[in-house]
């Protein structure tokens, strides 16, 4: 049965009950370094008359709670996650609730300390602010390595490595993706338009590409108003390229690649951040013929690196979801209550 605009389609492109992240900012603590509209993915924040930050109006926030790792001085804090209250998009439940990670124990219960793989994880950050200084191929070399390292489905290891450090490369990339996605958000934004793109979608239904977070705050706020390059000013652009023959599918495994090349790169003393947006790349011939690119290979994602430009990493809350389980013996699942963490241990 094909879908139609009014009863399925529209319920997509045309989400409501949507409630962007809602963050604050104690005035008796905050300095006005600015630093929270810097690491703002897109901005969002802007100062004010006595030089405390706010969020904009109908600016979107997903509660990536980027802002909160870069304050010095611990000023901000969550009023409402991300949410979607009906519809399509509904997150359930909502709002989730922002919990940070839970203490640790040892095997038998007593508390215990988080071990050294543990503090990475935690205080990783997807970084967006980088220096200047270039990244040294040794290194880069290195994080490499992580990645051609990574586990793949039957061992096929589905990728292939594009190190960019070009300047003028990245900054055609850069242009690119910005014409496709600044094009793609035009038709969305557009209420004749945007059935084009529905009618695409109910050919290949692809939800993830309309989430409101993406459509609305990545490209809407973010892109669309050059916030910043699509590859962040990094200087350094690794492009994963994979096989779309992979087993179970690219994505997947370019994750797990991209995962052990992140931490490594943290390790290393550099930052990263994942740039999705850079896949646009694959529909301008004149750049994978550059790229040197062609099926079954195309661009999947990418990870950029350089040296901070200030403080962005730390241990931020994560929405979170009671886990359901099955233990030995039982006859019935159980769903664990949400923890509530005491203050002390945020």
């Amino acid at each position: 049965m094909a879908m139609t605009w009014e009863e399925d389609l529209k319920r997509i492109f045309r989400p409501e009950d949507v409630h962007m992240g809602k963050m604050k900012v104690d005035p008796d603590k905050c300095t006005g370094c600015g630093l929270c509209i810097e690491n703002c993915p897109f901005r969002t924040w802007e100062m004010v008359d006595d030089n405390i930050p706010r969020l904009k109006e109908n600016w979107a926030c997903f509660s990536c709670y980027n802002c909160m790792v870069a304050c010095p001085v611990d000023a901000i804090s969550i009023i409402e996650p991300y949410h979607v209250g009906s519809g399509f998009w509904k997150t359930y439940p909502h709002p989730l609730p922002a919990v940070y990670p839970l203490q640790p124990q040892d095997a038998e219960g007593n508390p215990d300390e988080w071990n050294e793989v543990e503090k990475t994880v935690y205080n990783r950050r997807s970084v967006r602010n980088f220096s200047d200084k270039p990244v040294p191929e040794p290194l880069i070399r290195r994080v490499l390595e992580a990645g051609r390292a990574a586990p793949s489905g039957g061992n096929s290891q589905p990728w292939k490595f594009i190190v960019i450090t070009n300047k003028a490369l990245i900054d055609e990339m850069n242009e690119a993706a910005w014409r496709i996605l600044t094009g793609l958000h035009r038709m969305y934004a557009n209420d004749e338009t945007v059935k084009t793109l529905a009618g695409g979608y109910e050919a290949n239904p692809n939800p993830a590409s309309y989430d409101p977070r993406i459509i609305q705050g990545g490209i809407g706020t973010g892109l669309v108003n050059r916030v910043s390059p699509i590859l962040l000013g990094a200087p350094a652009v690794i492009l994963i390229a994979a096989d779309s023959r992979a087993i179970g599918g690219p994505q997947m495994q370019v994750g797990i690649c991209g995962t052990n090349m992140n931490l490594v790169a943290n390790s290393l003393g550099l930052k990263a951040t994942w740039v999705g947006f850079v896949a646009t790349c694959n529909m301008v011939p004149s750049i994978m013929e550059k790229l040197g690119l062609q099926a079954p290979f195309a661009i999947t994602s990418s990870i950029v690196l350089g040296y901070p430009r200030f403080k962005q990493e730390g241990i931020v809350p994560r929405e979170f979801r009671p886990i359901t389980w099955w233990r030995e013996g039982a006859n019935e699942p159980e769903i664990e209550e949400i923890p509530v963490i005491p203050e002390s241990n945020q």
